[in-house]
């Protein structure tokens, strides 16, 4: 319990900060070795392992996606419109990666592609950068999201949701509290737990609930 609410403050943000950069940097891996890939199928023996061009585009296209993850899916509040906000996040950031292909091209800093060439590689990049950023929004918000609507839909399951937050705050003091008694009293304790109920305890129990 201690730990779900230490995770849910400041902590939890730096955890939750640290896991967007990791994802950045996975996704920009990725979409590295994709892309190398397929220059080797398109070049053969003449491709470059490190292009300028892929190494600048894959790497600002990783930093497209962490600022999604930052600002749209951590960021804002959960509204109805969330996921077509997180998918028409796909258009601009491809056209930003089409935009730094050209200008480096124009700087003789690209490969022999010319603009047909990196609109086909922004094309591809658009899809998968659009599978990630969906993918994330799914796994991140879709639950939360549908936690909620059943907390608001049944008022049972929010009364539920407390006493269960009660019961293991009540159990959590309770193991603390056998943890802190001494070796013998404690053995004693789990074996009185352990012990089954003798028949004649319900026995005698039993008149005394009828007299009463």
């Amino acid at each position: 319990m201690q730990l779900a609410l230490q995770r849910s403050g400041p902590s939890g943000t730096n955890v939750r900060r640290n896991s967007n950069l990791f994802l950045a940097l996975v996704f920009w891996a990725f979409t590295y070795v994709l892309f190398t890939y397929r220059a080797n199928l398109r070049y053969g023996d003449a491709y470059e392992l490190l292009a300028i061009d892929r190494v600048v585009s894959t790497f600002i296209g990783a930093a497209l996606y962490w600022l999604v993850l930052t600002r749209l899916i951590d960021g804002a509040r959960n509204r109805p419109e969330k996921p077509l906000a997180v998918i028409a996040t796909i258009l601009p950031a491809s056209i930003i990666i089409l935009l730094v292909r050209v200008l480096l091209d124009q700087f003789n800093l690209g490969g022999p592609n010319g603009f047909a060439g990196d609109l086909r590689f922004v094309s591809v990049w658009g899809g998968y950068f659009g599978l990630w950023v969906s993918a994330s929004f799914a796994l991140r918000v879709m639950p939360r999201v549908n936690f909620k609507a059943e907390l608001i839909a049944d008022p049972s399951l929010r009364r539920q949701n407390g006493n269960g937050i009660a019961r293991a705050e009540m159990l959590e003091r309770l193991a603390l509290e056998v943890a802190s008694l001494p070796a013998a009293e404690r053995k004693a304790l789990l074996e009185s737990f352990a012990m089954p109920i003798r028949y004649e305890t319900a026995d005698e129990l039993e008149p005394r609930t009828r007299t009463s």
